[in-house]
């Protein structure tokens, strides 16, 4: 069972729409377990799923109230599971959940799914230690920006420090990509080739352009290769897909 991260410290880069569209491509050949580890639920939104619908969610599971078996939902995409979220998930940050908590309560499912993947809460707290702590391979996005590279380094930094630790040895940084890219502006260049410089070897060659219908899709709760298969949104995180399986093997970190 493949275990991805999608994280970053920095808000409205696109980690919720990657994580919801990665996840709803590789049911064609896998099956998938989408897992919302932020409190604000946007992954569970973002595969139809009303937060007042919801009776057991990944809080309790942390919490050891039920199973992740137990709070599965089947969302209707294929051969896509969800393991959702609510506002309740926010006490357990400020409750020192244990770090391995998420790790330990997915381990079962290791037989039941082939993918896993992981949308993690814009911050470095508990939540999002835990997902890194269950990852394999950790997916930043970024967008072109003045401050789209801060914290960049410090999740790389906490993933080392997890993996050195012995917490998770597995943990390996698979790739940053760029979301929301306008690859023919002066400030998507400039910040390319600052990233580049630091971490060359992480960048990916797939990009996810502006697309409004990405936006759409996610407002009427629909991955965007249902909502609109030949939006350039789709077409690019298909491209992406495979790029992310294609490295899944190799061990890349920064220089």
């Amino acid at each position: 069972m493949r275990v991805l991260a999608v994280a970053s410290q920095k808000g409205g880069v696109g980690k919720t729409t990657t994580a919801v569209n990665l996840a709803a491509l590789w049911t064609t050949e896998s099956r998938v377990l989408l897992v919302d580890m932020d409190p604000q639920g946007n992954a569970t939104a973002g595969v139809g799923v009303a937060e007042g619908d919801l009776t057991l969610t990944v809080a309790e599971v942390l919490a050891g109230e039920c199973t992740a078996s137990e709070a599965l939902i089947d969302t209707g995409f294929g051969n896509l599971m969800l393991l959702p979220a609510d506002v309740g998930l926010a006490r357990l940050e400020a409750d020192d959940l244990p770090v391995g908590a998420l790790a330990e309560a997915l381990r079962p499912l290791a037989g039941v799914f082939d993918m896993v993947v992981i949308d993690c809460p814009p911050s470095l707290g508990r939540l999002t230690l835990n997902a890194l702590a269950a990852a394999e391979r950790i997916l930043i996005p970024v967008k072109a920006g003045r401050f789209s590279l801060k914290g960049l380094q410090q999740l790389l930094d906490a993933a080392e420090s997890l993996r050195l630790r012995g917490v998770n040895s597995k943990l390996r940084p698979l790739g940053v990509f760029f979301n929301e890219a306008q690859p023919h502006t002066n400030l998507y260049q400039t910040v390319k080739e600052a990233l580049t410089r630091s971490y060359g070897a992480l960048l990916l060659e797939t990009f996810v352009p502006v697309n409004v219908r990405l936006g759409e899709a996610q407002v009427v709760g629909e991955p965007i290769t249902v909502y609109d298969p030949r939006a350039s949104g789709a077409e690019a995180y298909a491209r992406l897909a495979k790029e992310v399986l294609n490295r899944w093997p190799e061990i890349a970190r920064p220089a």
